[in-house]
């Protein structure tokens, strides 16, 4: 539904073209003067972690604008679908094409945030420069990506086995102390965070079935694929002492990758922020940009708004703030226009 009226208001915005991808993806194109030349994509996630059956309202009120999933992505949607309107309202004309997509299902399941990677992998022609534009915060500027492991621990009862353990609570915190005794270096900077332990469905009886949900990152891709492999040993050494089956699955494995500093297209994004009396708010993404970036095509990742009590119904977000988000993503495709994407 997203997707379809994504597609709808960029074509009553009388846009140029529109269509959509291999996945459902709407896709808008505003032609510059100089097609030739490679084209700025703007993307933005269009799911959100809130899916009711009927339609979401939002209220302004006291200088905000609050409603459940503004933070988490409407308000980085609205704010690529105000780009034709405000460019034309600003009279500006682009040289080079200038693409505007919004991804879907990237949220609804963790595993999903791989179709970010058929996303880019299907683009038709490949851009100069990509801007991943989120609800929030204002002032952040993500140029490089942690390498991420986001996993599942499954531990479940073997039937009729002898010997086998039949509390998978009991697994699952004998578990949760191994992993907690890995030895995780400081230098370079890496985390190992147990975030979650479901198990059971009634007070007295034993578990049948535990999950644990972990996140390993860091900024060495060595250091997740030395710590992922001590966690594999880990899950075998239970599987045959406490004779259980557990499964490692991994929902989401991205890598560590660096657009850099010093970066043409980071050194515009500082400058726009700045001259707006923004201090950019810089550190590692671990989503979408690095899909990007593994590909050569250097990206950021920018916010659009001050917001507060992200996740919940209440979230919401100063208009004046979001003034100078969009004044901040005109400016910094403006600039990409006028100095290409030079490294």
């Amino acid at each position: 539904m997203r997707a379809r009226f994504f597609a709808d208001r960029l074509a009553e915005l009388g846009i140029d073209e529109c269509t959509t991808d291999p996945l459902g993806n709407p896709i808008g194109l505003i032609k510059g003067s100089e097609p030739a030349r490679p084209p700025i994509l703007v993307m933005a996630e269009l799911d959100s972690l809130y899916n009711p059956s009927g339609d979401i309202h939002y209220e302004l009120r006291d200088g905000t604008i609050q409603g459940p999933g503004l933070m988490d992505n409407a308000l980085g949607g609205a704010a690529a679908l105000s780009l034709p309107d405000m460019l034309k309202r600003q009279g500006i004309s682009l040289k080079s094409n200038l693409m505007i997509a919004g991804v879907s299902n990237t949220m609804r399941d963790a595993k999903n945030l791989t179709l970010m990677d058929r996303f880019v992998e299907n683009l038709e022609a490949k851009p100069c420069a990509a801007l991943i534009v989120k609800g929030g915060e204002l002032g952040r500027l993500n140029y490089f990506s942690d390498a991420v492991i986001r996993a599942d621990i499954v531990c479940e009862r073997r039937e009729n086995e002898k010997g086998a353990t039949e509390d998978m609570v009991v697994v699952a915190t004998h578990i949760v102390d191994q992993l907690l005794a890995i030895r995780i270096p400081t230098r370079p900077h890496t985390a190992l965070t147990v975030g979650m332990l479901k198990a059971g469905f009634k007070y007295g009886d034993p578990a049948a079935q535990a999950r644990i949900g972990i996140e390993l990152r860091s900024v060495s891709n060595e250091v997740v694929k030395d710590i992922s492999a001590q966690i594999r040993d880990i899950m075998d050494l239970v599987r045959f002492e406490l004779r259980v089956d557990v499964i490692y699955d991994v929902a989401v494995e991205l890598g560590a990758a660096n657009l850099g500093w010093d970066h043409g297209l980071t050194r515009s994004a500082v400058r726009v922020m700045r001259e707006l009396g923004l201090e950019p708010d810089v550190y590692p993404s671990v989503s979408e940009l690095f899909y990007f970036l593994k590909r050569g095509i250097p990206a950021l990742t920018i916010g659009i708004a001050h917001g507060s009590d992200y996740h919940q119904d209440t979230a919401h977000a100063g208009m004046e703030s979001i003034f100078t988000g969009m004044a901040q993503l005109i400016g910094l495709v403006a600039a990409i226009d006028k100095e290409g994407c030079r490294g």
